[in-house]
């Protein structure tokens, strides 16, 4: 009787080679109106930031304090900062700046989403000028093999549940993309070949 070895996966030392290389999508877009259909200086985006006291300032002059941060997982945060108490109940501003029927003890409130380490060093990373020029290759590596698999094996979403059964359906996938290119790559240089003698 053969045994045959547990193979162990074989991890490639990082590299700048090697690194992941890509785009990042935020959360968030500018509109014109947000979700309460606010607008213009009383959106959340436009509001500035004090950086120095950790403030956000309303189109009043009142100061946001921060109050809590919520802990979203994988090193996500999101900041809370609220007007003070009293200051947005007699505000000029109330009907511009609250819901269509606030409470009595509403107050103006913002959220900060504080990025990831992680996160935060890939967005410094692809603002580098090597992370923008080995992006800029991506439309010649990357960009066809994904049409292709897409649109000839139909792999716009994955038809199997699981992380395993996903990847063995990517696999074949790219496979059968090598495999095309092979006999493409062959029949060319076969071409070439009979050309050149």
């Amino acid at each position: 009787m053969v045994t045959i070895p547990t193979m162990r996966p074989y991890k490639l030392p990082l590299s700048p080679a090697s690194t992941f290389y890509g785009s990042w999508q935020d959360s968030w877009k500018p509109t014109e109106s947000d979700a309460q259909g606010r607008s213009g200086a009383f959106m959340s985006s436009v509001f500035p930031y004090d950086a120095k006291h950790d403030i956000y300032l309303c189109p009043a002059g009142q100061q946001l304090a921060h109050k809590t941060v919520l802990d979203r997982g994988h090193g996500v945060r999101t900041h809370v900062y609220k007007a003070p108490k009293a200051a947005c109940a007699s505000c000029a501003y109330r009907t511009q700046c609250a819901s269509k029927k606030p409470k009595p003890k509403w107050r103006r409130s913002i959220t900060r989403i504080e990025d990831s380490p992680e996160a935060s060093a890939f967005k410094a990373k692809m603002q580098t000028e090597m992370g923008k020029k080995i992006y800029d290759q991506r439309s010649q590596i990357a960009e066809f093999p994904h049409a292709w698999i897409k649109e000839r094996c139909g792999l716009r979403q994955f038809r199997c549940r699981g992380q395993q059964k996903a990847g063995m359906e990517a696999t074949w996938a790219c496979l059968s993309y090598n495999v095309i290119r092979l006999f493409s790559t062959r029949r060319k240089l076969a071409i070439a070949t009979a050309a050149a003698a």
